[in-house]
């Protein structure tokens, strides 16, 4: 079984009544963490879908049926980072650790990073697995 994260975003769910305990639980604490970064106005339209509602446009025509979805726009990003910072004031750099929002119009590009390494440490371990596959090659006759 896959776990909760790939589903989450690839679907399709697992049935519940075949998931083990274990699994139901891990599943349950990802949705409250989900839930519990959802801003207050999202929660209360999305609590809402499926409740009957009637809305009353600017032109006095109104609707009345059921919450079947609301919309929502991402504005920003915020950004935990640590920046090198040069103070002229006191002719000393600084490392800042810091939380940057950033509008979303103002990104040009994202990118999710699994895995970061030194350059060197990178290197070490190419240079180690190719070691280990010329040891595992049999020794040809000369």
């Amino acid at each position: 079984m896959s776990s909760p994260e790939i589903y989450l975003m690839k679907g399709p769910m697992p049935e519940l009544r075949k998931m083990s305990k274990k699994n139901l639980l891990i599943e349950c604490e990802m949705w409250r963490n989900i839930w519990g970064w959802v801003p207050p106005e999202v929660k209360y339209y999305v609590s809402r879908v499926g409740q009957e509602v009637g809305l009353t446009m600017r032109n006095y025509k109104r609707y009345l049926g059921t919450l079947v979805d609301s919309h929502w726009e991402l504005l920003s990003l915020e950004v935990g980072t640590v920046d090198k910072v040069y103070d002229a004031v006191r002719d000393q750099t600084f490392y800042e650790k810091k939380i940057v929002v950033i509008s979303t119009s103002g990104i040009v590009d994202m990118q999710w990073i699994k895995e970061r390494k030194a350059w060197e440490e990178f290197e070490a371990e190419r240079i180690a697995e190719k070691e280990k596959e010329e040891k595992a090659k049999p020794e040809e006759d000369t």
